[in-house]
């Protein structure tokens, strides 16, 4: 049964019974959220007077995994479709300098799909999928289904959000030309090799305008320039500020999180918030667009809200509360054993990864 309860009367351990969302319409809490003292004394920093309670549920002893928030095999699925055709269509441009627009029209169907680009599924696959094949190529989808999720975000018109997936979908092309053995490098590069593999995106760029996507000025753009900065410390022209076109700035953003989240040789992946925190210090060093990497940042977080994580305790737990109203906020964790931790408080235990529904449910 609900019960709308005063704020002040609130108890740690009641079960919200509505989603709560604050006079702007944004969403705060979930209904089902476990409220803790944290989630108490953010409400009443709000002007919310009251919230539904669920008086007949009780915190149960432990949690158990719900798909709804983990990667599911019809995604998995329709995912690996995409990467055949991409794979496909990037080795035709390889070896023949044209882009197949047939192969084009069937990736970006499903890549402006709500099922691919919209909310946590998009996440956990792009920090879960496993990436054995190309590595270009599972970038290149990645970022096409982060554009998606940015572009809607944006509320961008329909026609500039299939360019931009098309722009993050081709973002990295231009490496096609650089040999396998300069990209697979294991050890350190030569000041050779290095130069060369930062021309990748004027090899790109070269090459999708001699396709019928080079009539297209914002694709090239954001392929030629998604390495610059807005500081003017990128490459490969030291481009700044209004010099980088919208697609080249989104890019830049969308580029780095996608590097950050996946398993390299040389690197481990990060959890989403701390690529939250590199973007963030690259905001505000100037480097990044905040007209597009806040946006990008809040929402992104808004959707974690619910999804399981591993923490570096060991513990599975999910997340139950973001407060949104800062960037740099940190979440809520219940465990599996109805323990609670405020990251923002707990300064030795960090989000380690997003889980899959197979790791969850272990």
């Amino acid at each position: 049964m609900l019960k709308a309860y005063a704020i002040e009367d609130l108890k740690p351990g009641m079960i919200v019974g509505r989603d709560v969302m604050d006079p702007t319409g944004l969403p705060l809490l979930n209904a089902g959220t476990v409220l803790t003292n944290k989630i108490i004394f953010d409400l009443l920093d709000r002007p919310i007077f009251s919230i539904y309670v669920d008086d007949q549920k009780e915190v149960p002893d432990a949690i158990a995994p719900s798909h709804e928030h983990l990667l599911d095999d019809v995604y998995v699925g329709q995912y690996q479709l995409v990467y055949e055709e991409a794979l496909s269509l990037f080795m035709r441009l390889r070896d023949t300098g044209k882009v197949d627009l047939s192969l084009v029209d069937e990736i970006i169907e499903p890549l402006t799909s709500e099922q691919m680009t919209g909310g946590i599924r998009a996440i956990s696959q792009i920090h879960n999928m496993n990436r054995s094949g190309s590595y270009l190529v599972h970038h290149g989808i990645h970022v096409a289904i982060l554009a998606g999720f940015l572009g809607r975000v944006l509320e961008l018109p329909k026609a500039q959000r299939d360019d931009l997936i098309l722009a993050g979908l081709f973002i990295d092309c231009g490496k096609v030309r650089i040999p396998d053995d300069i990209l697979e490098k294991k050890g350190r590069l030569t000041d050779e090799e290095f130069q060369e593999i930062r021309r990748h995106p004027e090899y790109g760029y070269e090459m999708l305008k001699a396709t019928p996507l080079g009539a297209n000025r914002e694709i090239l753009l954001g392929v030629l320039q998604h390495h610059e900065r807005c500081d003017g410390s990128g490459y490969p022209f030291g481009s700044r500020g209004d010099e980088i076109s919208d697609f080249g700035r989104i890019l830049a953003i969308l580029d780095i999180y996608d590097a950050m989240a996946a398993d390299r040789s040389y690197a481990r992946r990060h959890s989403p918030f701390d690529i939250f925190q590199i973007l963030m210090d690259d905001i505000l060093a100037g480097k990044l667009d905040t007209h597009y990497g806040i946006p990008f940042i809040r929402n992104l977080c808004r959707d974690l809200n619910g999804s399981w994580v591993k923490l570096t305790t060991g513990e599975k737990g999910r997340i139950v509360y973001i407060d949104e109203s800062r960037v740099s906020s940190l979440p809520i964790v219940q465990t599996a054993k109805n323990k609670f931790y405020d990251l923002n408080k707990e300064k030795d235990v960090h989000i380690e990864q997003i889980l899959t529904a197979e790791e969850a449910g272990e």
